[in-house]
């Protein structure tokens, strides 16, 4: 990889971890503020970070909702271009109690100041037996 795919590769990561972490400026730091992002909960486009923080308000939260344990990220495609780049990925979200989903995801990254932010999230959760299948390739069989 190159040094701007490798720098996108690990801000994806870090977001993540500071997903793990419930560091929400640690994710917010990867974004540009006036991102858009499609949930894949949610039908409508969010746009910036008042209607990011309004979707997250609405996530189910509480001692009843089910906690990531881990997020794994698969399958990097990232095409640089100038300073904008696309990243596509997959990654599998672990639960408590819940089978992993498989996520398909795109992003557009936006180069500025030498750092590289996201300007649009686009999330696509797999249906159950389409992630079992996917999740079986990606780890080699194994589904946890």
């Amino acid at each position: 990889m190159t040094d701007d795919r490798q720098a996108i590769w690990a801000a994806i990561n870090d977001l993540y971890q500071g997903f793990l972490a419930g560091d929400r400026a640690r994710i917010d730091g990867h974004l540009l503020p006036d991102a858009t992002v499609w949930d894949s909960e949610e039908p409508a486009l969010a746009h910036g970070k008042a209607e990011l923080d309004a979707l997250r308000a609405a996530r189910p939260s509480g001692p009843d909702a089910p906690a990531v344990t881990g997020i794994e990220t698969y399958l990097p495609v990232i095409d640089v271009y100038g300073d904008t780049a696309v990243l596509r990925h997959v990654f599998v979200v672990r639960f408590d109690t819940r089978v992993p989903e498989v996520v398909r995801n795109t992003s557009v990254w936006r180069k500025a100041d030498g750092r590289w932010r996201a300007s649009h999230n686009h999330e696509d959760v797999l249906p159950a037996p389409a992630a079992a299948a996917y999740l079986a390739k990606l780890t080699g069989g194994s589904d946890g």
